[in-house]
């Protein structure tokens, strides 16, 4: 057999060498189909079931979603002009996973932020972080933005933000509030409509490229914010804050308070309160600086209050203007205490007790008046409880209940201590002398709108209640306007007007818990122009100095300053019964919205109230004619003073849109026409 075969069975023989070798390969082989299942399984593994986890995760360490405020909505005031806007600012940001170097990306960031050196270390530390987004400063200025970005640094982004911005700076700053950096409203106005201001946000998400640069991608578009008008009246709140802040530093006073109203409609054209703030930096002042103390001060007011004992007492008859009353030469004694008089005084006529502001004569009627009509009257004139303005911060004053009262609280209240009332509560008081009589809350914000211009909601005037008669009040207006003619309150004249007021020196309490004899609130309130009141304004100076700094001496000037300004920059005309004059009248729904009106004369024929046909004015005052022709949808053209004695068109006429309507007035009680006769002329 030849060799190398098997002698059993012919086949060739193996070597042992040649057999271990096969089983290597076979051995390889098997690992390389098993290495090679075990990748398919591990790629499967991540490529199918496990793909959206590393997805995630991949953009996790690559991207990061933000949320960017939206551009809050415009605040402006009546006529248009802003007080709030926002514009486009730039933030910078960081990926700290980005960045090779952070010390010197930290110096290089600080010397263009101008950080300091405890600054610096506070970045170092952000900038050593384990994350991928951190703010490195937000809001900054253009130019602090360019300097960084010409840096060209790893890791350093910026994003566009909003923020909001007060072209006017300190003015009205109290009422509108202030900002934070993530667009929310912390104070005043932008916090009291906050949901309507802010908008929707947007979402941004910051990805990174493939050199690990920041880039942005909008993943949610911002909507704006509503834009809010409010009453005020931005040239009416420049001259009041200009002659607040003159009469502040003048007299060395801590600090002043003026409000200007409509009062036949509540409407607050101006509202200040100094010192202030400019808002586009509220952190840089004191917090007593930010309170808006036209509503959130409580204060004694002193004999400015005599306008309600006066009122009260008319209303409930126990008085006469012309009736003499006992004064006590300037004291009287009560549950053995006595209350002196700021002069000797025997005896005055009401009239004059007002007018030379005799706290001796006031407190004699209001005992006449006793505690529950008084407690009574000062509830229906809005003491003890908020306006209902809706601004945040507003307090309700201080009203005690008479079940609290000591034997001296209603003589002390009749002339305006043991009582806190605040500005805007004393300011609406007044309005319902000039009014003819009604409460009106008072209200700041007229209307809200879509950034497209759609009307969300819009106020109107709103008469809460009846408080006096038109009468009484036509008697407390002229008792008031004494004041000015011949009383504590001449230095509140306005050239070429009638003007009604009272005066106020209301004694602080000191630190033993007394009346101060050196430190005092001097206020005043008037009407201008009394025979048709458009404005009430009230100001008052906290603590002023000098040797004379009663209401009379420094108040009163700061009224006709401000009232003066007022009737210019509202063309009112002066009180001059041949001039011819124009009303601004109000649209026929804002009118028709609220209940203020006077009463008809009863002997005159109840006026038409059907929209469409021209109504009966003929002898109506000017006021109620005016009232009733808007009501109507008319303007009205006015001549004369009085009561209406003919009107074009004429009663009955159809009315068209647009229509205005002429009047002419006479003084004669009667209108020519002979129709029924006017209770009161217009004031």
């Amino acid at each position: 057999m030849k060799a190398g075969y098997d002698p059993l069975t012919g086949q060739p023989l193996v070597a042992p060498l040649a057999r271990n070798h096969d089983l290597r390969l076979y051995f390889v082989a098997m690992c390389g189909t098993v290495w090679a299942l075990a990748i398919v399984a591990q790629l499967f593994h991540l490529q199918v079931l496990r793909h959206r986890f590393y997805l995630k995760e991949a953009q996790h360490q690559s991207d990061r979603t933000i949320t960017v405020r939206a551009r809050r909505g415009t605040i402006m005031d009546r006529n248009e002009r802003p007080f709030a806007i926002s514009v486009d600012a730039p933030s910078i940001y960081a990926d700290p996973s980005a960045i090779r170097d952070p010390r010197e990306t930290t110096r290089a960031l600080s010397r263009a932020l101008g950080y300091s050196a405890a600054e610096q270390k506070d970045l170092l530390a952000l900038l050593r972080q384990d994350r991928s987004f951190v703010w490195i400063k937000r809001q900054v200025d253009p130019a602090v933005a360019r300097a960084v970005r010409d840096l060209r640094l790893e890791g350093i982004g910026f994003e566009t933000e909003s923020r909001r911005y007060y072209p006017k700076r300190d003015l009205l700053s109290p009422v509108l509030g202030y900002v934070g950096l993530d667009s929310q409203g912390m104070a005043g106005l932008e916090y009291a409509l906050d949901e309507d201001l802010k908008g929707r946000e947007a979402r941004v998400t910051v990805r990174l490229d493939a050199k690990r640069r920041p880039m942005g991608e909008v993943d949610k578009p911002p909507t704006e914010g509503r834009k809010v008008t409010l009453t005020i009246d931005e040239r009416i709140q420049h001259v009041t804050e200009v002659a607040l802040g003159e009469a502040i530093r003048d007299t060395g006073s801590i600090s002043g308070t003026a409000v200007v109203l409509d009062p036949r409609t509540g409407e607050v054209l101006a509202m200040s309160s100094l010192p202030s703030f400019n808002p586009n930096r509220f952190a840089a002042f004191p917090e007593k600086d930010r309170v808006n103390r036209a509503i959130a001060d409580s204060y004694e007011p002193g004999s400015i209050f005599k306008i309600v004992t006066a009122a009260t007492a008319l209303k409930e008859g126990v008085v006469s203007p012309l009736e003499v009353i006992d004064c006590g030469n300037g004291f009287i004694e009560i549950a053995g205490t006595r209350i002196n008089d700021h002069a000797v005084f025997s005896s005055l006529t009401f009239q004059d007790v007002i007018a030379k502001s005799s706290d001796i004569g006031v407190v004699r009627v209001a005992q006449r008046l006793g505690t529950e009509k008084f407690y009574g009257a000062m509830k229906a004139f809005g003491f003890g409880a908020k306006t209902g303005l809706g601004l945040p911060g507003e307090t309700s004053g201080l009203l005690r209940n008479p079940k609290s009262w000591s034997a001296l609280s209603l003589a002390s209240m009749s002339f305006g201590q043991e009582i806190g009332v605040t500005a805007i509560q004393m300011a609406s008081a007044a309005a319902v002398i000039a009014n003819g009589g009604y409460w009106m809350r008072p209200y700041i914000v007229k209307r809200v709108e879509e950034p497209s211009g759609e009307l969300v909601r819009e106020y109107a005037p709103v008469a809460e209640r009846k408080v006096i008669e038109p009468e009484t009040a036509d008697r407390v207006m002229g008792l008031l306007r004494e004041v000015v003619i011949s009383g504590t309150g001449r230095k509140a004249r306005v050239e070429g007007f009638e003007v009604a007021g009272k005066t106020g020196t209301a004694q602080k309490i000191d630190a033993s818990g007394r009346y101060s004899m050196i430190d005092h609130v001097a206020s005043f309130v008037g009407f201008v122009p009394a025979s048709r009141p458009a404005l009430v304004v009230l100001v008052s100076l906290d603590t002023p100095k000098g040797d004379r700094n009663e209401g009379g001496d420094v108040a009163a000037p700061l009224f006709a300053r401000i009232a003066n300004e007022a009737v210019r920059l509202l063309a009112i005309p002066p009180d001059d019964p041949t001039r011819n004059i124009r009303l601004v009248t109000y649209s026929p729904e804002t009118v028709a919205k609220t209940t203020f009106a006077a009463e008809r004369p009863r002997e005159a024929p109840v006026p038409n109230d059907d929209p469409r046909i021209m109504p009966d004015l003929r002898g109506f005052s000017l006021r109620e004619a005016a009232l009733m022709a808007a009501r109507h949808g008319l303007s009205v053209e006015i001549r004369g003073s009085g009561v209406v004695a003919r009107q074009t068109p004429l009663p009955g006429t159809p009315l068209e849109p647009g229509m205005s309507c002429a009047l002419e007035l006479s003084p004669s009680s009667r209108a020519a026409t002979g129709a029924g006769s006017s209770s009161r002329s217009d004031r």
